[in-house]
């Protein structure tokens, strides 16, 4: 590789991320149908042309967007071995942090949560996508989980079933105006439960 083909690699990526950065900000300000590649491209700061050298598509685009904030999630809940606790006492401080990042990200991205939801029930894609995403995240979370918590041979299922406990305490806290619940309570409570799910014998 030659000295300069770093840089523009670099340069590349950044701008892919520019892009893909402007098109979550825009699908969470108006919904994924009523955004087009045009605007995206001018929230990036690109031309439109540069846009469909990166997305083939307004569907591309989605759906890289989709794997890219994925991707943000797991950087920020440090979902890699270096940062996961080594052993099960440390598990429900580190669970702590992670639930108030995922309320967060809830709140931020309401509205293209709540769009995408829906769209995996009419949209093969990206239900393929988010199935996709799932199973591999969870798949190495649960080789994470294995060495503290042993050989557990239903621990697979213990951590898509903590999953979604801690998604269904976000969705209560992103709609809270409806429940007016004590979500210092229910955070409380929502790790006492994964905390009961991954060390039930």
């Amino acid at each position: 590789m030659d000295r300069t083909t770093a840089p523009v690699q670099a340069r590349s990526q950044k701008t892919k991320e520019k892009i893909l950065s402007a098109a979550l900000s825009m699908y969470e300000e108006k919904g994924y149908h009523n955004t087009t590649v045009d605007e995206i491209a001018a929230r990036a700061g690109v031309s439109t042309g540069i846009a469909y050298r990166y997305f083939r598509n307004k569907k591309d685009l989605l759906l890289s967007a989709v794997s890219y904030g994925a991707d943000r999630i797991s950087a920020d809940t440090r979902t890699d071995e270096l940062h996961i606790p080594s052993e099960p006492c440390g598990v429900p401080a580190y669970l702590e942090e992670v639930l108030a990042i995922f309320e967060k990200y809830h709140i931020r991205y309401r509205r293209i949560h709540e769009e995408l939801e829906g769209l995996q029930h009419t949209d093969d894609d990206v239900r393929r996508l988010y199935a996709e995403i799932t199973r591999s995240k969870l798949e190495t979370l649960t080789e994470y989980m294995r060495k503290m918590f042993g050989d557990d041979v239903h621990l697979r299922e213990k951590v898509y079933a903590a999953i979604g406990i801690m998604e269904q305490h976000c969705h209560m806290y992103m709609k809270n105006d409806l429940y007016s619940l004590d979500m210092d309570i229910m955070r409380k409570m929502t790790i006492k439960a994964v905390m009961q799910v991954l060390t039930d014998g």
